[in-house]
């Protein structure tokens, strides 16, 4: 295996060379670190230390040059719907019959291609018991 380049702390990344460089020397550095016992959680050494400094330049160049979207984040409303089926041991099919719409409709609502009507507020509420500000706050 050929031996790759430390990227200088201070240098920016700024050619998609430069980018690839640093994530095989990421990649180099995490092998190294497995195979020696230098990667557990809360460990603080040069390899945890080079390969956070070149994560950090990754991202930087990812966010300037790249247009990589942020993970979209749930609703705290879905998250809240989805809690309570996986309390009760319900599969989606389940939870649909029980807030009275097609599985469809409800796949629909769960993805956020589908707003969620006023009955089917309603229903949350009575049904399952969500609290009605969140309902309000992110319906």
């Amino acid at each position: 295996m050929h031996k790759i380049r430390r990227i200088n702390k201070m240098e920016k990344l700024t050619t998609r060379k430069q980018y690839d460089d640093a994530k095989d020397r990421v990649e180099q550095l995490i092998t190294e670190a497995t195979q020696k016992g230098m990667l557990e959680p809360d460990m603080d050494n040069s390899y945890t230390q080079e390969i956070a400094l070149l994560s950090k330049q990754m991202a930087l160049y990812e966010d300037e040059y790249l247009n990589i979207l942020p993970l979209r984040q749930k609703s705290p409303l879905i998250a809240c719907i989805e809690d309570y089926f996986y309390a009760h041991g319900m599969k989606r099919k389940e939870g649909a019959k029980l807030l009275g719409i097609n599985e469809s409709q409800f796949s629909q609502i769960m993805s956020g291609q589908r707003s969620i009507s006023m009955p089917f507020a309603k229903r949350l509420r009575s049904k399952l018991g969500i609290d009605a500000n969140l309902i309000l706050d992110y319906a």
